[in-house]
């Protein structure tokens, strides 16, 4: 796996089979030191090239051998010493040279010490293609991110979970990463933010193997790793080691649609590395794009049953613009976020009837002690929507018929788990639980056996026109599949008096708090979800 280096004919060499090796005189291993501020060497830092791993010497000093597909080299941060954001964003890698092989890191210790209590913020799809939506997420995203971070009083991390932009066949949006990078600066966001790789962050023309990458997945990566930094990676705050991975596997340099979930085996072996030298009383926090839960892809199984042998491990997930909590047979948790961009900028919606908006973790020590999903612009107290089981939703292009009839009435609960309960209270009595409503897919009407939100699928395709296949609207050529979004925390309730005047549905989440909801939605009651699209 040697990379063809744009050199003069004479100094390449040619061997059996075709293959370019890499030139004479270039270095082929990487090494430096790690110090503090006073120039004082700092034992036992990670340092990578995103394949293989070392720690530092009690002399600062590292030394790796450098993989032929490797760009960059970075460090992990230690939980005693401050994320570098001295040009705005995270700083801690540097870009290889061919012809060096040294490369030193200075860290700046914390004034306080490592920091045991702090707040990891989780910002799924962005997903910016044109000017109009960067416009939104500077106007509507950011300054609701930093004015969640003023009302904490710990310190404040952000990480994006992938599709910072959206390039696709034919729309190139690798341009606005720069301007994401701009838009994601600590200055704005009141917090460092660290970004992670989906399978839209590409610039999607025919890709095939070339003298800087071995295979299509290195080609893809590269403009992301230009403009953000590496792709697997890790960092410590605390008792907690977070780690970012690019989990989107390419099969056809040609469109953009040709990929699947999984990690190479080359990922594993970094992360085995990686998490070598974490202590097995921590917790780790796995940031990727794709959900894995559910996968059959054998490494993502290897890299869950690695989470599993720490104390506690969760995973951060994005891509499907649906809430989702999911614990796998090995107690990993993973939480799958609605995206920021709700249904592609399009409403304040994702399709499963959540807010567009992102997660907050409240971190303690080596455990998250309690976290909230926050819709942007919405009270964070806000996190369900309860509807009449006979609504008519939708608009001028398509209507919804709710068919359960008056008695009942179902609950969006969109942070919910197994752990949630959820209690109705006609007329000031408790009068019993909602159950969940079985998770269904396929299904394109309002049925007794469908769990999805039909109230968010009458915005969208009824209001919007967004998969509507028989009228005008200019949206009707969008994805009615995408615009059906399954919902996995749906509740059902049959009521005791179906003409009670006064009813409250109360969420009770796993840590304790109650979100009160006494507005029952009976038809096309849509303020506050439009948006410019």
């Amino acid at each position: 796996m040697k990379r063809f280096l744009f050199l003069p004919l004479l100094a390449l060499m040619l061997v059996s089979g075709g293959t370019v090796v890499r030139a004479a005189g270039a270095e082929d291993e990487i090494r430096g030191v790690v110090t503090d501020r006073e120039g004082s060497p700092v034992e036992g830092v990670v340092v990578s090239d995103g394949f293989t791993c070392c720690a530092t010497d009690s002399r600062g000093r590292y030394r790796l051998e450098r993989n032929d597909d490797a760009e960059l080299v970075f460090y992990s941060l230690p939980s005693e010493y401050a994320v570098d954001v001295t040009t705005g964003n995270p700083s801690f890698y540097t870009r290889l040279d061919d012809d060096r092989a040294r490369y030193d890191f200075t860290l700046t210790p914390l004034d306080g010490g490592a920091e045991k209590e702090f707040r990891l913020f989780c910002m799924a799809d962005p997903q910016c293609q044109d000017e109009r939506q960067l416009s939104r997420f500077r106007s509507e995203t950011v300054p609701d991110v930093r004015r969640a971070a003023a009302e904490e009083d710990s310190p404040c991390y952000g990480v994006t979970l992938g599709d910072v932009v959206f390039s696709s066949d034919g729309v190139n949006a690798m341009w606005l990463m720069e301007h994401m990078l701009r838009a994601t600066d600590y200055r704005l966001t009141g917090m460092p933010v660290f970004q992670t790789m989906g399978n839209h962050d590409n610039t999607f023309v025919p890709v095939e193997p070339d003298g800087r990458s071995s295979t299509i997945n290195f080609c893809f990566r590269r403009a992301f790793e230009g403009a953000f930094g590496p792709v697997d990676y890790s960092w410590n705050r605390g008792d907690v080691h977070i780690v970012t991975m690019k989990d989107v596997n390419y099969t056809d340099g040609r469109k953009s649609s040709a990929y699947k979930l999984g990690f190479t085996d080359e990922q594993v072996e970094w992360l085995r590395q990686d998490l070598s030298f974490v202590p097995r009383d921590r917790m780790v926090i796995l940031c990727v794009h794709i959900p894995i839960c559910g996968s059959k892809d054998a490494n993502s199984r290897k890299v869950v049953e690695m989470l599993g042998e720490f104390a506690e491990a969760h995973i951060m997930a994005g891509h499907t613009h649906y809430n989702r909590n999911y614990i796998h047979p090995n107690g990993v948790y993973e939480h799958v976020h609605g995206a920021v961009c709700g249904t592609w900028w399009i409403s304040r919606l994702n399709g499963d009837g959540t807010p567009y908006g992102y997660g907050v973790y409240e971190i303690d020590g080596a455990t998250i002690r309690d976290w909230r999903y926050r819709g942007t612009g919405l009270d964070p107290d806000f996190q369900l929507r309860v509807y009449r089981g006979d609504a008519v939703y939708g608009g001028e292009y398509e209507r919804f018929e709710m068919p359960y009839g008056r008695g009942v009435i179902l609950a969006n609960v969109w942070n919910a788990d197994r752990d949630w309960t959820v209690e109705v209270y006609e007329d000031g009595r408790l009068t019993g639980r909602m159950e969940p409503v079985k998770v269904t897919t396929g299904v394109e009407k309002p049925s007794t056996r469908s769990s999805k939100d039909w109230w968010c699928v009458g915005y969208h395709i009824g209001v919007v026109g967004r998969g509507h296949k028989g009228g005008s609207s200019p949206l009707e050529g969008g994805s009615r599949k995408s615009s059906m979004t399954t919902c996995h925390h749906m509740y059902r309730y049959e009521l005791r008096n179906p003409d009670a005047e006064r009813i409250e549905v109360v969420a009770t989440d796993r840590f304790g708090n109650r979100f009160v909801q006494r507005h029952v939605i009976e038809g096309a009651e849509y303020d506050g979800v439009s948006a410019p699209f």
